[in-house]
């Protein structure tokens, strides 16, 4: 009773993956400049540290004049050369900003962080990790992206919920482009077209042939449906009808 989970487009989406997948941070970890011999470990152990304070605390003053990245009523929009903010684990303040197209990235050298700039790499991590879930999922309304971007359902969970999106509809709008997918519970997403191609199989099949009663029970979005005469689901549009977001009692 599935329907194919992605369209004929996807082949020339996933050509041009590769292309997009990392523009990300201009300077990865700036390594610690490490003078002669005559320094020890130790001493290169606390000059780091010192750097990663000194960016943490330069980020968080920038942070000041920056907005909140974060999604109202689960739409995240993404104003092009706008500075948000954003928490790391670590609690250290992010800035992204927006290129085109929907491009989400930490400005460096707009943002005049220097050669001195230095964050642990566990920040980095998670700071590429959001940029590129959210860049994808602007760029690419299939959710193509997502889904062979190696990203853990888990961690979507968790990364959609650090910018305030909930399970459900959600929507991520960029310059003229809103991009619309349902997020399940257990982390996968679904295009918009998907999720409404599913709901009108379950509208027009004859269920009764595939086994199910009058009696059988269909929970979608915590609400019951049961089989009218014709062996179909009376299910509105709007409503999200996915096989990993639904409960049968046959």
């Amino acid at each position: 009773m599935r329907v194919n989970n992605y369209s004929a487009l996807n082949k020339v989406i996933y050509d041009d993956f590769r292309n997009k997948q990392s523009r990300l941070i201009e300077s990865i970890n700036k390594s610690v400049y490490k003078k002669p011999n005559s320094l020890s470990l130790d001493s290169l152990s606390i000059e780091s540290g010192k750097l990663i304070l000194e960016s943490q605390k330069k980020l968080a003053s920038i942070g000041k004049n920056a907005e909140e990245f974060v999604a109202k009523d689960n739409v995240l929009d993404l104003r092009k050369g706008t500075y948000y903010k954003l928490k790391t684990s670590s609690n250290t303040t992010a800035i992204l900003t927006v290129g085109d197209g929907g491009n989400v990235y930490m400005p460096f050298s707009e943002l005049g962080l220097g050669d001195n700039f230095t964050l642990p790499p566990s920040d980095y991590g998670e700071i590429n990790k959001i940029r590129r879930l959210i860049t994808s999922l602007a760029e690419d309304g299939s959710a193509f992206e997502v889904r062979t971007g190696g990203f853990k359902h888990n961690e979507i969970l968790d990364m959609l919920g650090k910018v305030g999106i909930k399970p459900g509809w959600f929507e991520v709008k960029s310059e003229s482009k809103t991009n619309k997918f349902y997020l399940v519970d257990n982390g996968l997403i679904y295009p918009e077209y998907q999720a409404e191609a599913e709901r009108r199989y379950f509208t027009k099949a004859n269920l009764f042939k595939s086994g199910f009663t009058k009696d059988s029970v269909f929970i979608i979005e915590g609400k019951e449906y049961k089989l009218n005469e014709n062996g179909s689901l009376d299910i509105p549009e709007g409503v999200c009808c996915l096989i990993d977001n639904m409960k049968i009692i046959k």
